[in-house]
């Protein structure tokens, strides 16, 4: 018996059952349409059918039954068999629309725009370098397919890398993907096989995760150093070149290291500090800089300056540390809220040479 699980390709390529003969084909007008939700098809193999034989049945399901005894008469199709209570038939209703769409556009322009957005946007994540020239982007199942005339799957699978070899953890990156305005998915994905497999996660890393508390939809993103799901984004019909851009400059300014500029010879004042109309060019008058707070350590507290160096990137030292945990994971206010708590020594950044060394 052969099944093909085609959520997700039916919405791109849809598999061709006289070159890959199945007994049953799962499918997910939702992938597809992007609409209705929790609808979806299972195609049936006319000498597969018999095999589904359901040990109960409940409305709609027979075609007559004794309440006190034990006699029941099945419905003889398998729809009918299967199909238990009312169905959606609203939900139904709305697929005739969506599938108009997909006559309109055809399944082979849809495949080619998202094969070709899904090579763009790969590439472009290969080639994203921290500083130190390390790889940003670890890009799953990049690997030969078995399958000659395979084309690129519309989806990329990763995780994301610090220029330190660690990790950043997923729901970290979901989060930050969230305030950006972009939506992708995070986790295993359904997919526990996979997801071990690729991230070289062994039975006994699997149990340890458990039994340290991570389950499903939980935060642990990262644990003793590995992570525990992955970063998945999806291109549709309706996805643009826009959106793929958008997707990759996020990637550059969340996550990419830049260069580490040293002073160059200006410095933001309190009492200096004058803000220029971009147009007239002329001082705008009453506005006054307020304070200046450098947080040298991203989630610790800050210190007041009455001025301070500027660098490429803006204040110098600002964000420049983290807090990591001994499991390699990274120690935010999201996931340790007290570290608001923790203070800094201003005299530690402007006078270094001056402190000893731990």
């Amino acid at each position: 018996m052969v099944l093909i699980d085609a959520a997700k390709g039916c919405a791109t390529e849809p598999p061709n059952l006289d070159v890959y003969p199945a007994d049953f084909v799962v499918c997910s007008f939702y992938k597809i349409f992007g609409y209705p939700t929790g609808l979806g098809a299972l195609i049936v193999k006319n000498e597969a059918a018999s095999l589904l034989n359901k040990t109960y049945f409940s409305g709609g399901t027979v075609a007559a039954s004794i309440a006190d005894i034990d006699f029941v008469q099945k419905r003889k199709s398998i729809e009918q068999v299967l199909e238990d209570g009312t169905i959606s038939f609203l939900s139904i209703a709305s697929l005739q629309h969506g599938f108009k769409i997909i006559e309109m556009l055809t399944t082979s322009a849809i495949a080619l725009h998202t094969s070709s957005l899904a090579t763009y946007v790969r590439k472009k994540m290969l080639y994203m370098k921290h500083r130190n020239k390390k790889n940003v982007c670890i890009i799953y199942g990049q690997e030969a397919s078995k399958v000659a005339d395979l084309k690129t799957s519309p989806t990329i699978t990763f995780n994301l890398k610090r220029e330190d070899g660690t990790w950043f953890g997923y729901r970290e990156v979901e989060k930050l993907a969230s305030l950006s305005g972009i939506h992708l998915r995070t986790g295993c994905f359904c997919n526990p096989g996979a997801c071990a497999k690729y991230l070289g996660l062994s039975h006994s890393d699997l149990v340890s995760n458990f039994e340290a508390g991570h389950v499903c939809w939980d935060d642990n993103d990262v644990i003793k150093g590995k992570p525990t799901g992955a970063v998945r984004i999806s291109f549709g019909y309706i996805s643009t070149y826009q959106d793929a851009e958008e997707f990759l400059k996020f990637l550059q300014s969340s996550f990419v290291s830049k260069p580490i500029a040293s002073s160059n010879g200006h410095t933001l004042s309190m009492n200096t500090l004058n803000l220029v109309d971009n147009q007239s060019q002329q001082v705008v008058p009453d506005v006054r800089l307020k304070s200046i707070i450098i947080y040298p350590v991203k989630s610790c507290q800050g210190f007041s300056v009455q001025s301070w160096p500027l660098a490429a990137g803006g204040l110098k030292y600002d964000r420049e540390w983290l807090l990591q945990g001994s499991g390699g994971e990274i120690l935010t206010q999201k996931k340790v809220t007290e570290s608001f708590l923790l203070s800094v020594c201003s005299t530690l950044w402007i006078t270094p040479q001056c402190c000893p060394k731990s």
